[in-house]
């Protein structure tokens, strides 16, 4: 980057020219990529969504619902589930069927009983 020239602090406009834009374009993306990575990092691998293939096949052709795919990777019932998250089987069903969109709090009690993210459980 080229030395900065001293600016009145009244002005209300700065000219930079396009090499040092541009450094501090890349500079903002690597910063941000970082902290990207970072927050990644920070969850705990249970709470990590990778899907397989033949589960994203399901959730798009299928219109299975990624809370079908949790319970079933953490070989739970519909029941186990329920009673874990504190929500009766009824409600649960409705939400995996899409009849329901479930509230913010039953979907937040699935994904602490499923060890996921809340995100994780919105198609």
């Amino acid at each position: 980057m080229s030395p900065i020239t001293p600016v009145s602090e009244t002005a209300t406009t700065v000219t930079v020219n396009r090499a040092d834009w541009e450094a501090i374009l890349d500079r903002l993306d690597d910063r941000q990529d970082r902290e990207a990575i970072a927050r990644s990092e920070s969850i705990p691998p249970d709470y990590r969504v990778a899907y397989t293939a033949d589960e994203t096949r399901r959730m798009v052709l299928d219109e299975v619902s990624p809370i079908t795919i949790w319970r079933e990777r953490r070989k739970m019932t519909q029941g186990d589930l329920a009673a874990g998250a504190g929500i009766s089987k009824s409600y649960l069903s409705e939400i995996e069927c899409g009849k329901k969109p479930g509230s913010a709090v039953a979907l937040q009690r699935v994904a602490r009983t499923l060890r996921v993210r809340i995100e994780d459980l919105i198609a």
